[in-house]
């Protein structure tokens, strides 16, 4: 067999930095080709001329005895979107291939021109300090871009298309906005939003709020999994696809207040009592969507005039402008109720290990960490009771004692 010949490239300075050109197998239109390459190697000021060689050297040694088959030389954006998604839809909710998605959106500029096997550490953090620099993403976001990008390298390795320790671990997240704290509905909000909202729309809030359960889980609700004052969550539906709940520990039984119940018996004879199918239908007697429900009927029942309690959609050119009923909550999205059934419960007295288990989650941690907010009247009671456990222990001086009391 004919021995292959090393290549030995070709160094060389330009604008004060030393280069290497050497040749290289490409994959390009879906073509293997070998191609005339050039990578930098150093700034003269810092490499002498037979260091810059020495470099030329050792990188050579990984194009003349490749640990990758030549056909695996592809660019970065084509294994994303030709390798790595095809897998990860296979493998994924439809929610979860739709955020990655979003996710390469807003990545793919930063990343144009990388080949797959030549990324290192500086290339990953240089796409993660220009995002960053944008000032469009926040630093939970920031988390989600490296942990896609790691996820991408990892099955890149996988796979025999990439050579060597994950470029992603060592890379560090810059420094960016803050993720704006999110709500929770309180109780008093979900009450004053039931007797707002008409039905069956009341009953579907009633639902989210006093189950807790996602909203897919919501959509997913059917007649025949309400047995015994439980309802069990068997399946979720997104964007009218039907899946499994998100985990394992999701697919159980939530237990159904008597004030829910009722509603869910009122909203069930309206129905003339199935005994299954979907608890939300819509005219095609299929499982209705919560948003559609929001759009046509929630939003127009809570943004409404404080003076004519007319939606904005349907003021007009009425006599007075339109002010929105602030005795009305906002929106804030669905899940505010599953953090405001976590947090009402914890106010109540609930321990966490108990909530977690009605969130259905897989670790109380996450429980704990984003779905309890410690509302301000917790706090102000809480350094009550500390102000009160000092008065028993301590004789408070005379002076103070007017001070301490003004600031509680």
């Amino acid at each position: 067999m004919k021995r292959r010949r090393e290549q030995t490239g070709t160094v060389y300075k330009k604008g004060g930095v030393w280069y290497l050109r050497y040749s290289d197998f490409r994959v390009e239109d879906g073509q293997l080709q070998r191609k005339r390459l050039c990578k930098q190697l150093g700034a003269v000021a810092d490499l002498t001329k037979q260091k810059a060689r020495d470099e030329a050297k050792t990188f050579l040694a990984t194009i003349n005895k490749p640990a990758l088959l030549p056909e695996t030389a592809v660019k970065f954006t084509e294994f994303v979107e030709n390798v790595y998604f095809p897998r990860v839809e296979q493998r994924t909710r439809p929610s979860t291939y739709r955020g990655y998605k979003i996710l390469w959106t807003a990545i793919q500029p930063f990343s144009d021109g990388l080949w797959t096997r030549d990324v290192r550490t500086r290339h990953v953090q240089a796409i993660l300090d220009e995002m960053a620099q944008t000032g469009r993403f926040n630093s939970h976001s920031m988390q989600h871009i490296k942990g896609f990008l790691s996820g991408v390298f990892r099955l890149s390795t996988q796979l025999g298309y990439y050579e060597g320790a994950n470029p992603v671990r060592e890379t560090s997240l810059p420094k960016t906005r803050d993720v704006e704290e999110t709500h929770a509905y309180s109780l008093e909000e979900v009450l004053v939003m039931l007797d707002a909202v008409p039905e069956p729309a009341s009953t579907l809030l009633a639902a989210a709020a006093f189950t807790g359960v996602r909203r897919g889980e919501l959509r997913g609700m059917y007649w025949e999994n309400y047995k015994d004052g439980e309802f069990m969550i068997a399946r979720s539906i997104w964007n009218g696809i039907t899946t499994d709940p998100k985990s394992k520990k999701s697919r159980a039984p939530v237990p159904i207040i008597p004030k829910l119940a009722a509603k869910l018996a009122a909203h069930r004879k309206a129905q003339h009592n199935p005994i299954t199918g979907p608890v939300f239908p819509n005219g095609a007697g299929k499982a209705a969507d919560p948003d559609s429900i929001l759009r046509r009927v929630i939003l127009p029942a809570l943004d409404v005039c404080e003076f004519c309690s007319k939606p904005e959609s349907e003021h007009g050119r009425a006599t007075h402008k339109f002010e929105r009923n602030k005795v009305l909550p906002e929106w804030r999205g669905w899940h505010a109720f599953r953090r405001g059934l976590a947090t009402n419960l914890h106010r109540l007295g609930v321990d966490d290990l108990t909530i977690q288990a009605i969130l259905r989650h897989s670790n109380v941690a996450v429980t704990q960490k984003c779905y309890i907010k410690t509302a301000s009247e917790q706090t102000q009671a809480a350094m009550q009771k500390l102000e009160t456990a000092l008065s028993d222990t301590f004789v408070t001086p005379k002076a103070a004692a007017t001070t301490a009391k003004s600031v509680m």
